[in-house]
């Protein structure tokens, strides 16, 4: 499997030690794919910071991204932080931590895109991996090839 990373992707996870090349290329919509999968599976990671600003500054914008994610047959946001981290507001805004979880669960609901809660970078890495791992087999499984 060789995993797709979005040209634009500004903090890319880079998969070191899990045996999955990697490739830059410019995808229609999200941050990760799935070399030959590309039109049927994305992830769009988000870092806590950046899931706040999109909370507060940011939703019509993501709106119009998760509409292109909906055409995929899979697809999901994974933000780099636990429920605890928002909790306990470890971040910089003064949002409460009410708001920020009622968006993943309004995204989730209203855009039918899953929004998965990672924890730290290194395990939504992990996270995303399983989930392309998993959609690749899946894919494989109905004669569809992947990279």
């Amino acid at each position: 499997m060789e995993i797709v990373v979005d040209t634009r992707e500004q903090a890319p996870w880079t998969f070191e030690g899990f045996h999955v090349k990697t490739t830059r290329a410019k995808l229609d919509a999200g941050d990760y794919s799935i070399s030959g999968l590309e039109p049927r599976v994305s992830i769009e990671r988000k870092s806590l910071d950046d899931w706040i600003g999109t909370v507060l500054r940011e939703r019509k914008r993501f709106y119009r991204e998760l509409d292109a994610l909906r055409g995929y047959e899979w697809r999901a946001v994974i933000v780099e932080a636990s429920v605890r981290q928002i909790l306990e507001r470890r971040y910089v805004s003064q949002v409460s931590p009410a708001v920020v979880l009622g968006f993943v669960a309004e995204v989730t609901v209203s855009q039918s895109v899953p929004v998965y809660l990672g924890g730290t970078r290194a395990e939504s890495q992990v996270l995303a991996l399983g989930f392309l791992r998993a959609a690749a087999k899946r894919f494989r499984a109905r004669g569809l090839q992947a990279g």
